[in-house]
């Protein structure tokens, strides 16, 4: 009996187990995708040279440069009219200056008393959008910052914070969970541009948020508002010696949806230097493989991610998760099919969003103003923060059967991740452009990792922190589902 050479035996496992006829014709295009080459990717992008990549900013602008010359460099075509990579938009952008600060005052004795200076910028961060200036004043706290007479609910009511600083939560007493009905009147409340109006309304000085430490450009500039990101330590501080203690209140608060406002008593001095940027410029950048046949090229497959981050919060936050990381990933699917010589019959699409940090403005801009309109448009694959942790995660499969199918499958027959996936309600803050894509209706799904260890929003988000596998692992998956998304021609 003749001996069955070892790779034949192989082969047919790998079709026995995979469950194929035939293999993906797009395989070799991924031998191309390298974690070295995507790594570096992250690392440019995370560089000083870009500061942070705050759209509007210089800094933004040579990364957005960056990523079309690449992208040029492999034979992509430029999307937009008149073969320009760019759809502009205005952006005004503030950049937070060195010199920051943050004081308690506690009396000791009867008449001193003692500063106690809080730790940039695990325990507070200057306010991404906050006016510039100093202030002492007594510090007021008003919940979730929310009037609404319509729910009767009024975090304001029976305090004074005229010439005071208001100390509050993100988001809204009722949360998503709660369902559409009970959580919809909530969610205008929920958006960080309304509370600080509110909190000007009332006319407080200053905002102490309780929400991360972190950078947050997802806001409106005020002049005459100062505004301070604070952690726990802050938090706990001041509410130390009212009787009251955190947790429960805010327990409290969504239990019987009632306010429970109060003055701390103590004393806080805000220092923030900020500079305002008003005719800050940002842009989407968007390149295309147009599809081969003359009909299905009119539909197009979009691999997008946010190019942006929030630039300069005293420190420059360099972004490598958020989000180099998908910009890395989609840079290395384009590579791999633009330089394949393989056609296709539907378009492609490459875009790296702007302004994503600072409102979802990018992608509001294009389904505003698209290449191709919404009912062309068979997918968005969204990527934000893919870079840490070997688990992926696929928001929206639940929603959007057909799209996540080709997905699961390249990952269940080639590449073995973690892959899991969930119905997106879409119901709260919007936080993420595959948001503004569903609300268009285009099937969205939007990628993400877990499983690792990384900084969010912080100077400490460095390349240092990134799987590289995970990225070739992600690039692999999409681009081997681009056979059945895009339609390999003969296919």
């Amino acid at each position: 009996m003749k001996r069955i050479p070892v790779f034949v035996l192989a082969l047919l496992y790998s079709f026995c187990v995979f469950g194929q006829s035939q293999p993906n014709p797009l395989l070799p295009a991924t031998w191309n995708i390298k974690s070295e080459e995507l790594l570096g990717f992250v690392t440019e992008l995370a560089s000083d040279k870009y500061e942070g990549r705050l759209t509007g900013s210089i800094g933004y602008q040579k990364s957005a440069k960056w990523m079309a010359a690449k992208m040029e460099e492999w034979g992509i075509l430029a999307a937009l009219p008149e073969k320009s990579w760019f759809q502009e938009f205005k952006q005004p952008y503030v950049t937070v200056l060195p010199g920051c600060s943050l004081t308690l005052h506690l009396t000791v004795g009867s008449k001193d008393t003692i500063g106690i200076p809080y730790h940039y910028f695990d325990e507070y961060m200057p306010g991404s959008t906050s006016g510039s200036g100093e202030i002492t004043a007594e510090v007021v706290f008003v919940g979730y910052g929310i009037s609404a007479p319509e729910l009767g609910y009024d975090d304001y009511s029976g305090v004074n914070v005229k010439g005071k600083i208001v100390l509050m939560k993100p988001e809204a007493p009722l949360t998503p969970a709660a369902g559409v009905e009970k959580f919809s009147p909530w969610q205008p409340y929920s958006l960080h541009q309304y509370k600080m109006l509110n909190a000007i309304k009332h006319g407080a000085l200053g905002v102490l948020y309780h929400y991360g430490p972190l950078a947050n450009t997802n806001n409106d500039y005020h002049r005459e508002l100062l505004v301070t990101m604070v952690g726990g330590r802050v938090v706990e501080d001041l509410f130390k010696g009212t009787g009251k203690i955190y947790g429960d209140i805010v327990t409290k608060i969504g239990k019987d949806l009632k306010p429970q406002s109060f003055s701390t008593g103590k004393t806080v001095t805000m220092k923030n230097l900020t500079e305002y940027h008003p005719d800050g410029v940002g842009m989407n950048v968007i390149g295309l493989i147009p599809g081969s046949d003359p009909v299905l090229k009119n539909e197009v497959i979009i691999i997008g991610g946010h190019l942006d981050h929030c630039g300069m919060d005293w420190d420059i936050c360099p972004g490598a998760n958020d989000n180099a990381s998908g910009i890395s990933v989609i840079m290395g699917v384009a590579k791999a099919i633009a330089t394949s010589g393989i056609q296709f019959k539907r378009s492609i699409m490459f875009m790296g969003i702007g302004a994503e940090e600072q409102g979802l403005i990018g992608s509001k801009v294009y389904v505003a103003n698209p290449v191709f309109p919404a009912k062309q448009t068979i997918g968005v694959l969204n990527l934000d923060c893919v870079g840490i942790g070997p688990n992926l995660h696929a928001g929206g499969g639940v929603n959007y059967p057909d799209l996540y199918k080709a997905i699961d499958q390249s990952n269940n027959n080639y590449v073995h991740r973690n892959l899991t996936s969930y119905f997106n309600s879409n119901l709260g803050r919007p936080r993420s452009d595959a948001a503004i894509f569903m609300q268009a209706g285009m099937p969205t799904l939007s990628f993400s990792s877990s499983g690792g260890s990384g900084a969010y929003h912080t100077p400490d988000d460095i390349p240092s922190t990134i799987w590289p596998e995970t990225l070739e692992d992600l690039a692999t998956i999409l681009t081997l589902s681009l056979a059945e998304l895009a339609l390999v021609s003969g296919k």
